[in-house]
């Protein structure tokens, strides 16, 4: 018994001999409710829809157009060949049947339901005017985005639309999503090399913006590819916008994302004005960098040696970075740990009033010996 089956097995999907409304589906004989819409975008909807044993699905109808091509045929059908490679992969999204039409021109895909997405998750936390970085709220989303990409890579997958709207949360962890313009990696190479190129201009990468001007030897507009490049809802869980999302000019941006001369900006201060940790702004420059061979790879931001996902396991000096090597039973931390110590030591007086000797004495021990348990472990 196959998974379909095994989950539509209670009531059983009703057959294509039933008596049919206008509000059931048919997916190769099989026939589901269809209740809302759960998104839409370019020539594909996603619908909510009910076997009828009542289990709840995802179902993607694809209409093809005159104008579509070979291509973006062979794109839906490529992603249907990755999906059923990942099948059984808890960190993607899960394909249980689908079904070509090529009389009406329509892909139809029964898919795995989820609650939300990142994108919407990021604008609900975010939405209020009280809203500030929360520090554990992005280590924690960060850490599921990696598992998920880790996941695909070890089939050799690349993905190349990377955006929050692609990470869906299912039963609480998250999935990835969307694999239309996914490529399989042949011949044990690391490249991937395209017809067409599409993605997300503020998550590309810079090598991805250079092949698009490459590939052809001409402007992006007179090469057809306007049409492909989307620009999508800015959306950071530190800064609150990515780092180009204020170039509002598309080619302005397409230049300065691979220009090695145009600096990115990275603000001591985050959503809310919230101080955001040198360890996370270490990393988003890590992951930033033009060269792709200097980022860090899936495993080491995934390692216990990670100073962002891992700040419990960093010498003296917490998020803000280590401190140095002790010597001479001395206890060196960084400056930053310094200002976080010399606040609160400002906040304890103005709560309590100017402390006796004894009291200031009594704090530096506390201080020096936390300082060295940290240093020992």
């Amino acid at each position: 018994m196959s998974m379909l089956q095994t989950m539509t097995a209670t009531a059983g999907a009703a057959t294509t001999n039933q008596r049919r409304s206008r509000a059931t589906v048919s997916i190769n004989g099989k026939v589901y409710r269809r209740l809302d819409i759960m998104g839409k975008g370019g020539s594909s909807k996603v619908y909510k829809v009910m076997a009828e044993n009542y289990k709840m699905f995802a179902m993607k109808k694809v209409t093809f157009h005159a104008n579509d091509g070979e291509a973006a045929i062979r794109g839906y059908k490529g992603e249907i060949e990755l999906l059923r490679t990942l099948t059984g992969e808890d960190r993607v999204i899960q394909l249980y049947d689908w079904e070509l039409n090529e009389e009406k021109q329509t892909l139809t895909m029964l898919m795995e339901q989820g609650e939300t997405d990142l994108a919407r998750i990021l604008q609900l936390h975010y939405s209020s005017d009280t809203s500030r970085f929360d520090p554990s709220f992005v280590r924690h989303y960060w850490h599921e985005m990696l598992l998920c990409v880790r996941a695909v890579h070890r089939y050799n997958i690349i993905h190349s639309d990377l955006k929050p709207a692609n990470f869906l949360l299912v039963g609480g962890r998250l999935k990835l999503i969307d694999f239309g313009i996914a490529n399989a990696i042949q011949d044990d190479t690391v490249n991937v090399h395209r017809e067409s190129q599409v993605g997300t201009l503020n998550y590309m990468s810079p090598e991805a913006i250079v092949d698009i001007n490459a590939s052809s030897g001409k402007p992006m507009q007179a090469h057809g590819h306007q049409r492909l490049m989307k620009i999508g809802a800015p959306s950071d869980m530190t800064y609150g916008q990515t780092p180009f999302a204020h170039l509002k000019n598309l080619y302005s941006k397409i230049s300065a994302i691979p220009d090695p001369e145009y600096e990115i900006d990275y603000p001591d201060t985050g959503i809310g004005g919230a101080r955001v940790p040198q360890c996370l702004v270490d990393t988003i420059k890590a992951c930033l960098e033009r060269e792709k061979e200097r980022r860090p790879t899936i495993e080491k931001l995934l390692s216990d040696e990670d100073p962002f996902l891992h700040p419990e396991n960093l010498a003296v000096g917490g998020e803000d970075g280590p401190a140095k090597e002790a010597k001479d039973g001395m206890v060196l931390i960084s400056e930053d740990m310094l200002v976080q110590l010399l606040v609160n030591t400002v906040d304890a007086v103005e709560r309590g009033g100017r402390p006796e000797e004894a009291t200031v004495r009594a704090w530096a021990r506390d201080v020096f010996a936390k300082l060295g348990r940290l240093m020992k472990r």
